[in-house]
């Protein structure tokens, strides 16, 4: 049997597509959902996919609406792959700040963040507008929860916001929220941020 390369196929699934070229970086808006509030409706096709977010009866303030209107909306946040526990899984992190103060944004806002039990889910909106990709979920098959040194604020810094660092480890290195295509998946986005903002 003649040997075939396989090179050119390779090189032509990894290639750019110069008509739709990627944009990097997220707009600074999310979402984060308690993870036992929500119920995410599954691609069929490809597991990595959620095709339609519901929240089940969830009180407005244990939802989180970000919004990170600086350059770097979510600085630090990143995925890497991991093998140390026997298995390849990914390491998320995502991290932003909060721009808020006082008793009550305590509270509602930053404290439940660290307590809760079962962690949360992220939707996160990239500044890529192609579609399947536009809107990532990171913490839905194994939730999002604050690092124990990962709500910080120096007074000093950053106009004296709060900063929040949570991370997981998922077995897929990309989840997405897409929804037939970006402007269905956007307007769904756009109702989860405006029903729960503050």
């Amino acid at each position: 049997m003649a040997y075939t390369p396989c090179a050119a196929v390779l090189a032509a699934n990894i290639a750019k597509d110069c008509a739709n070229p990627n944009v990097g970086g997220y707009t600074g808006r999310a979402i984060l959902i308690p993870a036992d509030q929500a119920v995410f409706t599954v691609s069929g096709t490809n597991p990595r996919i959620m095709t339609a977010v519901t929240l089940v009866d969830v009180a407005k303030n244990k939802v989180c609406v970000v919004d990170n209107v600086w350059p770097n909306g979510f600085d630090g946040s990143q995925t890497a792959s991991n093998g140390d526990d026997g298995r390849v899984v990914y390491e998320k992190t995502f991290g932003f700040r909060i721009p808020l103060r006082g008793a009550a944004k305590s509270k509602d806002v930053v404290e439940p963040l660290m307590d809760s039990p079962l962690g949360y889910v992220a939707i996160i909106e990239k500044k890529d507008r192609v579609g399947d990709g536009s809107y990532e979920v990171v913490g839905k098959f194994q939730a999002l929860h604050a690092n124990p040194d990962g709500i910080t604020r120096n007074e000093h810094e950053n106009g004296g916001d709060v900063n929040v660092v949570m991370s997981c480890k998922e077995q897929y290195f990309e989840v997405t929220f897409f929804d037939t295509d970006y402007a269905t998946t956007k307007t769904a986005f756009e109702t989860l941020i405006s029903t729960y903002a503050f």
